[in-house]
Protein backbone atom coordinates (compact mmCIF):
# COMPACT_ATOMS: atom_id res chain seq x y z
CA UNK A 1 0.00 0.00 0.00
CA UNK A 2 1.40 3.35 -1.01
CA UNK A 3 1.18 6.16 1.47
CA UNK A 4 1.76 9.69 0.34
CA UNK A 5 2.34 12.62 2.61
CA UNK A 6 1.94 16.20 1.47
CA UNK A 7 3.63 18.68 3.78
CA UNK A 8 1.71 21.77 4.73
CA UNK A 9 2.58 24.90 2.84
CA UNK A 10 4.74 27.12 5.08
CA UNK A 11 3.05 30.26 6.36
CA UNK A 12 4.85 33.44 5.41
CA UNK A 13 4.74 36.06 8.15
CA UNK A 14 5.02 39.81 7.54
CA UNK A 15 8.40 41.44 8.29
CA UNK A 16 6.93 43.45 11.18
CA UNK A 17 5.51 40.34 12.89
CA UNK A 18 6.48 40.08 16.54
CA UNK A 19 5.65 36.81 18.29
CA UNK A 20 4.22 37.26 21.75
CA UNK A 21 1.19 36.89 23.91
CA UNK A 22 -0.27 40.17 22.67
CA UNK A 23 -0.92 38.53 19.27
CA UNK A 24 -2.30 35.32 20.82
CA UNK A 25 -6.08 35.02 21.06
CA UNK A 26 -7.94 33.05 23.72
CA UNK A 27 -8.85 30.45 21.08
CA UNK A 28 -5.19 30.05 20.09
CA UNK A 29 -4.23 29.65 23.71
CA UNK A 30 -6.92 26.98 24.24
CA UNK A 31 -5.73 25.01 21.19
CA UNK A 32 -2.15 25.07 22.44
CA UNK A 33 -3.26 24.01 25.89
CA UNK A 34 -5.30 21.08 24.52
CA UNK A 35 -2.27 19.89 22.55
CA UNK A 36 -0.24 20.11 25.74
CA UNK A 37 -2.78 17.94 27.56
CA UNK A 38 -2.65 15.31 24.81
CA UNK A 39 1.06 14.70 25.37
CA UNK A 40 1.18 14.96 29.14
CA UNK A 41 2.06 12.05 31.40
CA UNK A 42 -1.26 10.36 32.34
CA UNK A 43 0.15 9.62 35.78
CA UNK A 44 1.00 13.29 36.35
CA UNK A 45 -2.02 15.06 34.99
CA UNK A 46 -2.06 18.82 35.21
CA UNK A 47 -4.44 20.47 37.61
CA UNK A 48 -7.43 22.12 35.88
CA UNK A 49 -7.09 25.09 38.22
CA UNK A 50 -3.64 25.81 36.77
CA UNK A 51 -5.09 26.00 33.27
CA UNK A 52 -7.76 28.43 34.48
CA UNK A 53 -5.12 30.49 36.24
CA UNK A 54 -3.04 30.62 33.04
CA UNK A 55 -6.07 31.77 31.05
CA UNK A 56 -6.78 34.51 33.60
CA UNK A 57 -3.17 35.70 33.32
CA UNK A 58 -3.44 35.70 29.54
CA UNK A 59 -6.57 37.85 29.67
CA UNK A 60 -4.84 40.22 32.09
CA UNK A 61 -1.94 40.65 29.69
CA UNK A 62 -4.33 41.30 26.81
CA UNK A 63 -6.22 43.80 28.98
CA UNK A 64 -3.05 45.75 29.77
CA UNK A 65 -2.03 45.69 26.11
CA UNK A 66 -5.45 47.06 25.16
CA UNK A 67 -5.13 49.74 27.86
CA UNK A 68 -1.68 50.66 26.59
CA UNK A 69 -3.01 51.09 23.06
CA UNK A 70 -5.93 53.16 24.38
CA UNK A 71 -3.61 55.37 26.44
CA UNK A 72 -1.26 55.94 23.50
CA UNK A 73 -4.21 56.85 21.30
CA UNK A 74 -5.53 59.24 23.94
CA UNK A 75 -2.11 60.84 24.28
CA UNK A 76 -1.86 61.32 20.51
CA UNK A 77 -5.32 62.93 20.49
CA UNK A 78 -4.35 65.22 23.38
CA UNK A 79 -1.13 66.25 21.61
CA UNK A 80 -3.08 67.01 18.45
CA UNK A 81 -5.60 69.11 20.36
CA UNK A 82 -2.83 70.93 22.24
CA UNK A 83 -0.96 71.60 19.00
CA UNK A 84 -4.07 73.09 17.39
CA UNK A 85 -4.59 75.35 20.42
CA UNK A 86 -0.94 76.43 20.32
CA UNK A 87 -1.13 77.59 16.71
CA UNK A 88 -2.72 80.84 17.95
CA UNK A 89 0.62 81.75 19.58
CA UNK A 90 2.60 81.62 16.33
CA UNK A 91 3.97 85.07 15.55
CA UNK A 92 3.35 86.31 19.10
CA UNK A 93 5.97 87.71 21.48
CA UNK A 94 6.14 85.93 24.83
CA UNK A 95 8.45 85.85 27.84
CA UNK A 96 10.31 82.62 28.61
CA UNK A 97 12.04 81.88 31.90
CA UNK A 98 15.82 81.70 31.76
CA UNK A 99 18.58 80.96 34.28
CA UNK A 100 21.07 83.63 33.15
CA UNK A 101 21.39 86.94 31.36
CA UNK A 102 23.60 86.41 28.31
CA UNK A 103 25.20 89.60 26.98
CA UNK A 104 27.03 87.65 24.24
CA UNK A 105 23.84 86.27 22.74
CA UNK A 106 21.90 89.43 23.54
CA UNK A 107 18.16 89.76 23.82
CA UNK A 108 15.63 91.69 25.84
CA UNK A 109 15.38 90.58 29.48
CA UNK A 110 12.64 91.16 32.03
CA UNK A 111 11.94 90.60 35.72
CA UNK A 112 8.50 89.22 36.54
CA UNK A 113 7.50 90.21 40.08
CA UNK A 114 4.48 88.90 42.05
CA UNK A 115 4.14 92.25 43.86
CA UNK A 116 5.42 95.81 44.07
CA UNK A 117 8.91 95.98 45.60
CA UNK A 118 10.28 99.45 46.28
CA UNK A 119 14.01 100.07 46.48
CA UNK A 120 14.97 96.56 45.40
CA UNK A 121 18.58 95.76 44.55
CA UNK A 122 19.30 93.69 41.45
CA UNK A 123 22.72 92.03 41.46
CA UNK A 124 24.49 90.40 38.50
CA UNK A 125 26.80 87.54 39.49
CA UNK A 126 29.70 85.91 37.64
CA UNK A 127 30.11 82.86 39.85
CA UNK A 128 30.31 84.25 43.40
CA UNK A 129 31.49 87.68 42.29
CA UNK A 130 29.07 90.60 41.96
CA UNK A 131 29.78 92.25 38.60
CA UNK A 132 27.12 94.94 38.80
CA UNK A 133 24.19 95.99 40.94
CA UNK A 134 21.36 98.43 40.35
CA UNK A 135 18.58 99.93 42.48
CA UNK A 136 15.10 99.63 41.04
CA UNK A 137 11.46 99.92 42.06
CA UNK A 138 9.81 96.75 40.81
CA UNK A 139 6.13 96.90 40.07
CA UNK A 140 3.84 93.90 40.10
CA UNK A 141 4.09 92.17 36.73
CA UNK A 142 6.69 92.66 34.02
CA UNK A 143 9.71 94.95 34.46
CA UNK A 144 12.28 95.60 31.73
CA UNK A 145 15.85 94.86 32.84
CA UNK A 146 18.65 97.12 31.64
CA UNK A 147 21.92 95.27 30.91
CA UNK A 148 23.93 98.37 29.95
CA UNK A 149 27.42 98.43 31.46
CA UNK A 150 27.74 94.66 31.79
CA UNK A 151 30.78 92.97 30.20
CA UNK A 152 30.33 90.18 27.68
CA UNK A 153 29.37 86.94 29.38
CA UNK A 154 26.65 85.02 31.19
CA UNK A 155 25.42 86.26 34.55
CA UNK A 156 23.08 85.05 37.25
CA UNK A 157 20.53 87.64 38.32
CA UNK A 158 19.30 87.90 41.90
CA UNK A 159 16.94 90.38 43.56
CA UNK A 160 17.49 91.62 47.13
CA UNK A 161 15.30 93.62 49.50
CA UNK A 162 16.68 95.04 52.76
CA UNK A 163 19.79 92.90 52.35
CA UNK A 164 17.86 89.63 51.95
CA UNK A 165 17.46 87.72 48.69
CA UNK A 166 13.94 87.86 47.29
CA UNK A 167 13.48 84.50 45.51
CA UNK A 168 10.04 84.97 43.95
CA UNK A 169 11.10 87.27 41.09
CA UNK A 170 11.61 85.42 37.80
CA UNK A 171 14.13 86.30 35.12
CA UNK A 172 12.75 86.04 31.60
CA UNK A 173 13.76 86.76 28.03
CA UNK A 174 11.56 87.93 25.20
CA UNK A 175 11.07 85.55 22.29
CA UNK A 176 8.92 85.39 19.18
CA UNK A 177 7.28 82.06 18.36
CA UNK A 178 7.91 80.93 14.79
CA UNK A 179 6.31 77.47 14.84
CA UNK A 180 4.85 74.76 17.06
CA UNK A 181 5.45 71.03 16.71
CA UNK A 182 5.07 67.75 18.57
CA UNK A 183 8.40 65.92 18.82
CA UNK A 184 8.69 62.54 20.55
CA UNK A 185 5.28 63.09 22.08
CA UNK A 186 6.22 66.50 23.49
CA UNK A 187 4.93 69.90 22.36
CA UNK A 188 7.72 72.38 21.57
CA UNK A 189 7.89 75.94 20.26
CA UNK A 190 10.49 77.07 17.74
CA UNK A 191 11.69 80.65 18.15
CA UNK A 192 12.86 82.96 15.40
CA UNK A 193 16.49 82.26 16.36
CA UNK A 194 15.93 78.53 15.72
CA UNK A 195 15.99 77.42 19.36
CA UNK A 196 13.35 75.01 20.68
CA UNK A 197 11.50 75.88 23.89
CA UNK A 198 9.22 73.85 26.15
CA UNK A 199 5.86 75.65 26.62
CA UNK A 200 6.20 75.17 30.39
CA UNK A 201 8.93 77.84 30.32
CA UNK A 202 6.48 80.56 29.25
CA UNK A 203 5.99 82.93 32.19
CA UNK A 204 4.20 85.83 30.49
CA UNK A 205 1.75 85.92 27.59
CA UNK A 206 0.43 89.48 27.77
CA UNK A 207 1.48 92.37 25.61
CA UNK A 208 5.20 93.03 25.89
Amino acid sequence: MEVSFKPQEPKVLPPNYTPGVDSLTSEDFLKIYIETLRYQDPFQAQDLSKMLDDMVKLNQVRFFNDMRSFTEGLKALFNQSTLISSLSLIGKDVIFSTEEANTVKGGQYYLLSPENISQATVKFFDGDQVVKEIRIDLRKGLNELNLDGLPRGQFQVKVFKDGLEYPNVQLGIKGSIKAAAVMNGQLLFELLDGSMIDPSKIIYLGGV
